[in-house]
């Protein structure tokens, strides 16, 4: 059985060393954050951190009002960002209230999340970070042109999370 990503050492060793549970918030990741969720037409986007316990906010826009804005986070077993960690690949879910995955999680029963479309933050050394992700409250469908548009994004917050390495390769 192989071991668990959330939970591997040198992974959570470089979540540190590019120094992303600071408290700083970074306007850069909140830009990526707001124009993602702005281009998508949805309420939410985050740059997440995935760690082995809990989901961390490192970027967000949309949260204003929601308890998510006051915690910056929430526990792993919640978090749709997780399961990139695990495929290295885009997450996408259309109607979370009927997938079997989701429905009874939190998220989806007391917050009203209906769908959900993330795309890995992955660091130069290989490691996935966490997630580009957007979130919104109706049920719908995301194109490869969204989903590229995504990746994209991913790919300017990963250079800013770069610039943030504490600890030189």
């Amino acid at each position: 059985m192989s071991a668990n990503p959330l939970c591997a050492e040198a992974r959570l060793q470089e979540i540190a060393d590019l120094d992303l549970l600071s408290g700083d918030v970074d306007p850069i990741l909140q830009s990526v954050a707001e124009q993602s969720a702005i281009h998508l037409g949805l309420p939410v986007s985050l740059v997440s951190v995935v760690l082995d316990e809990a989901l961390h906010v490192a970027g967000s826009h949309g949260l204003t009002g929601l308890w998510l804005d006051e915690t910056k986070g929430h526990p792993v077993e919640w978090s749709f960002c997780a399961t990139s960690v695990h495929t290295r690949a885009p997450y996408v879910v259309e109607n979370a209230a009927v997938d079997t995955t989701h429905a009874t999680n939190p998220l989806v029963m007391n917050d009203g999340v209906r769908c959900y479309a993330g795309v890995p933050l992955i660091s130069s050394r290989g490691f996935v970070l966490g997630n580009l992700c957007v979130v919104g409250m109706e049920p719908r469908a995301f194109t490869e042109v969204e989903m590229t548009y995504l990746t994209d994004m991913a790919a300017q917050a990963v250079a800013r999370i770069e610039q943030r390495r504490v600890v030189t390769p």
